[in-house]
């Protein structure tokens, strides 16, 4: 177990999986989170799978879980097993919480902050939103849109204060966008989505998803932890 987040880019995961889950406060937000990780080590590690990550919202409301996988074969295999390690159980056996089914993602795109220091700080913030999209097209040409529009507001440099990465994951069904970007601080993260990024999603049009929900790590599991 480790309280190092993951490297969210590594070249060997070819799909990640993710689920956001309304736990409806810090207490039931920390059992939620405490059940999911009992969850994940009480299970045989799968083939394929990398690391099984569980972030918990800084307003208390929110439990992310986001997994990666070198093998999309594996993954399928995962998912197809009932309460297993990729699919949970009903609630994480807390009354009033519902699980949603994971989605499955890749990785698209990945802008790095022009700003970070040599070593890069370790993120301490986590933003992240799911925005709906038509299909794959519609959900490449919404990302590549926002970033072009960025670009024209603010230049390509992108030295914003505490900016690291912005992650654009699109699900394999083409039907979601998921953004998670990693920050030096919670303080820089609210500031940039405040001046740069609600204007931004305002123009080029977002749904009713807006920026989303900051989150801060909580632990990552990797495959030597289960051995």
């Amino acid at each position: 177990m480790s309280h190092v987040p993951p490297v969210i880019d590594r070249p060997d995961v070819t799909s990640v999986l993710v689920a956001e889950i309304v736990a409806g406060g810090p207490g039931r937000q920390r059992a939620v989170a405490d059940a999911i990780v009992a969850h994940w080590r009480s299970c045989s590690w799968s083939a394929g799978l990398v690391s099984l990550t569980c972030f918990v919202s800084t307003d208390g409301e929110l439990v992310l879980t986001y997994a990666q996988w070198s093998s999309d074969q594996a993954l399928a295999a995962s998912l197809r097993d009932e309460g297993g390690i990729s699919r949970g159980v009903p609630g994480w056996g807390i009354p009033g919480v519902e699980s949603p089914e994971p989605r499955q993602y890749k990785l698209y795109r990945v802008v790095r902050g022009g700003a970070i220091t040599d070593p890069a700080p370790v993120p301490q913030c986590f933003p992240a939103a799911i925005f709906k999209m038509e299909n794959e097209t519609a959900a490449r040409n919404w990302v590549d849109g926002l970033l072009a529009s960025e670009e024209a507001a603010e230049g390509k440099e992108r030295a914003y204060p505490g900016a690291i990465a912005a992650n654009f994951h699109i699900s394999v069904d083409g039907t979601s966008v998921f953004l998670l970007s990693e920050w030096a601080s919670e303080e820089e993260a609210v500031a940039h989505i405040a001046e740069v990024i609600e204007p931004i999603l305002e123009q080029v049009g977002s749904g009713d998803t807006g920026a989303g929900a900051r989150y801060r790590h909580h632990v990552t599991l990797t495959a030597p932890e289960q051995r």
